[in-house]
């Protein structure tokens, strides 16, 4: 008799879990910002990135080192104060974690392309840069707003689609903030 009413108990128990449809093991969405720690490849400051967004920076070092240069980052994404915080539609794929701004330097730290080089176009007329810049372009990776590479995929989005995606983003990779007990 105590085998039968375990067995019920076993058999009533996988069928209440496995009809609640995972109710007592819900995850919700979760943060997909992640430090890419890259290589020799890159330099500067910290690589913040969706995790979607790796596989293109795995690119970029490809072409990095292909083209005998180096990624100094001057930005990634970065939590901004508020979720709603206003940010330019060119800015976006920092916001959400797709994409980085910087610059090119040789392997020993030396400037082969900075902001301004980008914004005449210079690079065009510099092996290194050429070679760089040509490549991602071909690979996929979009050169936006001078020296913003990114995925390309916010640029399809409506701007208040855009604006949903940066929120949610933030939303969920804000710190959660701690209570003090009164």
């Amino acid at each position: 008799m105590l085998k039968f009413v375990v067995t019920v108990l076993i058999a009533c128990g996988i069928f209440f879990i496995s009809n609640t449809n995972g109710f007592f093991h819900q995850h919700g969405e979760k943060c997909q910002i992640t430090v890419y720690k890259g290589g020799k490849e890159f330099g500067g400051e910290k690589i913040m990135a969706n995790k979607s967004f790796v596989p293109h920076l795995k690119t970029v070092a490809k072409f990095a080192k292909t083209c005998k240069v180096k990624v100094h980052v001057t930005e990634s994404y970065k939590q901004l104060k508020t979720p709603t915080d206003f940010v330019l539609n060119a800015q976006i794929p920092l916001a959400v974690g797709r994409g980085i701004r910087f610059d090119l330097q040789n392997p020993k730290g030396g400037t082969v392309c900075n902001k301004l080089c980008m914004t005449t176009s210079s690079w065009k007329n510099l092996p290194e840069a050429q070679c760089f810049i040509n490549g991602i372009q071909k690979s996929g990776i979009v050169l936006s707003d001078t020296n913003l590479l990114n995925d390309g995929s916010t640029s399809k989005l409506s701007i208040s689609d855009a604006n949903k995606l940066k929120e949610a983003t933030q939303k969920l990779c804000a710190p959660k903030s701690k209570t003090t007990p009164k």
